[in-house]
This record gives structure tokens, C-alpha cells and sequence, in this order.
């Protein structure tokens, strides 16, 4: 059986820090995914979002890591 976790993706279109990065338990943004915050569903992924006041959008999103990969990752 492959181990699935949802994780919240932050696309930066800022000069400073272009690039994707993930949010952490804390909420902060981090730019090491294996500091990302891992939830079992969606639906955990989503509560966790709203409870830290973080929109989704087209950038900042919720994404599937399967067996440790982010799905569309070469």
C-alpha cells in the first residue's frame, strides 16, 4: 500500500524568493518539503488552512505527496 499525505504548496511569485514552497505545523512558509505540514485527508488539509486564516488560491494550494513525491515532480 503507498503512504499518501496532503501538504499546502505556496507558489511564490515574489522577486525575493521565486519558487515553490510548502507550509510547515507552524503555518510559516518553508521551503524544505520535508518540513511541510502532512495530513492524512484533504479535508485535515483544509481545516488546517482555514484555521490559520490561509487562503487558497491558484497559488497557494493543496496537493497529494505519493511514497514521498509531489505528484507532477520529475
Amino acid at each position: 500500500m503507498k503512504q499518501t499525505w496532503f501538504v499546502i504548496v505556496a507558489n511564490s511569485q515574489e522577486r525575493v524568493a521565486p519558487g515553490t514552497c510548502y507550509i510547515a505545523q507552524d503555518a510559516s512558509p518553508t521551503m524544505m518539503r520535508s518540513n511541510a505540514a502532512r495530513f492524512s485527508s484533504f479535508t485535515d488539509a483544509q481545516e488546517f488552512a482555514d484555521e490559520n486564516r490561509i487562503e487558497l488560491n491558484a497559488q497557494t494550494y493543496i496537493d497529494l505527496i505519493i511514497q514521498g513525491r509531489i505528484r507532477g515532480d520529475a
